[in-house]
């Protein structure tokens, strides 16, 4: 039996705007102003865009923009690294009607609870680290797309999410658009930091370029530790490069993870 629990899907109300989750000024880059034209136009149809790239290149914050600047609704669903069943259907339930799922509830239950929520919604769903899905979820997803007759643009957001989409065809021959986030480098590297913070945007090239070498690997999550600290230590002015060699006796050491260094060791055999 179903709950038929609804969320307040009334048109004539705003759009709540979906939180970016930023502690700095958003970053401009290649990378995210190309991923946000594809998303547009995926969206725009109701498509289905997926978003991959390495952990802290801003993946989940376009995709969160996109649907902010979007005027319609959208939900944010966070899949754990070791997903239960029905995780997906139940996260997504919270996020679009606001209400927790009755824990007794089935697939039937919940997908007949979401599908006359989905028709009359008209949002943007982000799925962010759907790499950690299985199989079952992502036919639960991909019925709930084709059921719902494509009411609502779907982002599929994650590290490895081109690979993982493979298990199930079904979903990744529906894929409409992808885009892929790097680690910045370069001048776009030094023009996205400048724009994250007023306390990077007059320091010298060398020591914002020192900097990202010792610590940040392009990456702007590390980019965004760095501010934290400078905030920590209540630094107002432009950074100097004393100031950020006290930042990085803070920051922790990157690392490479066990099965590249065994790779790197082979190759260099």
């Amino acid at each position: 039996m179903t709950s038929n629990r609804t969320a307040n899907t009334d048109p004539d109300n705003d759009p709540q705007p979906l939180n970016l989750g930023l502690e700095t000024d958003l970053a401009d880059t290649p990378y995210f102003r190309e991923g946000v034209l594809k998303a547009r136009g995926v969206m725009s149809t109701n498509g289905i865009l997926a978003v991959d790239g390495v952990p802290g290149t801003g993946k989940t914050t376009c995709a969160r923009y996109v649907a902010q600047t979007s005027s319609r609704p959208a939900a944010l669903v966070r899949m754990s690294s070791d997903p239960k069943p029905l995780e997906l259907l139940r996260r997504t339930h919270l996020a679009i009607t606001g209400i927790h799922a009755g824990k007794r509830d089935t697939r039937f239950d919940l997908q007949q609870d979401l599908l006359p929520v989905l028709d009359q919604w008209n949002g943007v769903l982000i799925v962010d680290e759907m790499q950690n899905s299985k199989v079952n979820a992502m036919q639960e997803l991909t019925w709930l797309y084709e059921e719902s007759d494509h009411s609502f643009g779907l982002v599929v957001v994650g590290t490895g999410v081109l690979d993982a989409v493979m298990q199930y065809p079904q979903l990744e021959t529906r894929i409409m658009g992808e885009h892929t986030f790097q680690p910045l480098r370069g001048t776009d590297l030094i023009t996205a930091v400048r724009g994250l913070d007023l306390r990077f945007a007059d320091a010298p090239t060398t020591v914002l370029a020192e900097h990202n070498e010792a610590k940040c690997a392009g990456l702007l999550r590390r980019w965004v530790q760095t501010v934290r600290w400078l905030n920590t230590f209540e630094i107002t002015e432009t950074v100097t490069e004393d100031v950020l060699a006290d930042v990085r006796a803070m920051l922790p050491t990157a690392r490479t993870p066990k099965n590249k260094r065994n790779e790197a060791s082979e190759a260099a055999a």
